[in-house]
């Protein structure tokens, strides 16, 4: 039976999330039978109602007033909560994405995640001895054209190549099931 994997990114603040950070931008985008649906694909700029500090707005280039006039996580949250639905989530050292969204869930008073995950950190390693790890080293490992920008589209989108290019590598989509996780928050 064929699996739904959602391919999901974020864009935030800066890196600690339990210290104030949060979600700029989401975006996620669906796998399923092996093709990426490029037209199904969430997006959504997310007011953090905080500040972003200028050293983040230079890996990102969001600034302040890119996002002033954008929802909050308040109303963005229950659509992607919707969106992903019980699919299988697929991201890039995605236990960071989980923590903020453990975070947006609690301070849209929604229940947590509760997916299963893949994270393409753990597919890397097991498909390749040596490094790099990091989404641009196994972009061009892999001969994937595209390239991260630090844009949460973007990178969901390279990200979902690069799933489904270590899937091929380990055997198929059907194996990568081993490395299936149950987040629990």
């Amino acid at each position: 039976m064929k699996k739904l994997y959602v391919v999901v990114d974020t864009e935030t603040t800066g890196s600690k999330p339990l210290e104030g950070d949060r979600i700029l931008e989401i975006a996620a985008i669906p796998v399923y039978g092996g093709k990426i649906m490029h037209n199904l694909a969430f997006q959504a700029l997310v007011n953090p109602l905080v500040v972003i500090p200028a050293q983040i707005t230079g890996i990102h280039g969001l600034r302040n007033e890119d996002v002033s006039e954008e929802p909050p996580m308040a109303e963005v949250f229950p659509k992607f909560k919707d969106y992903i639905g019980t699919s299988v989530l697929v991201g890039h050292n995605i236990i960071n994405d989980m923590t903020f969204f453990d975070i947006a869930s609690k301070e849209t008073g929604l229940m947590p995640l509760s997916n299963n995950y893949i994270d393409t950190i753990e597919l890397a390693h097991e498909a390749f001895e040596d490094g790099p790890f990091n989404l641009y080293g196994l972009a061009r490992r892999l001969r994937i054209r595209d390239v991260p920008t630090h844009r949460a589209m973007d990178d969901a989108r390279v990200t979902a190549k690069v799933f489904l290019a270590l899937a091929r590598y380990l055997g198929g989509l059907s194996e990568v099931g081993k490395f299936v996780k149950k987040w629990r928050g």
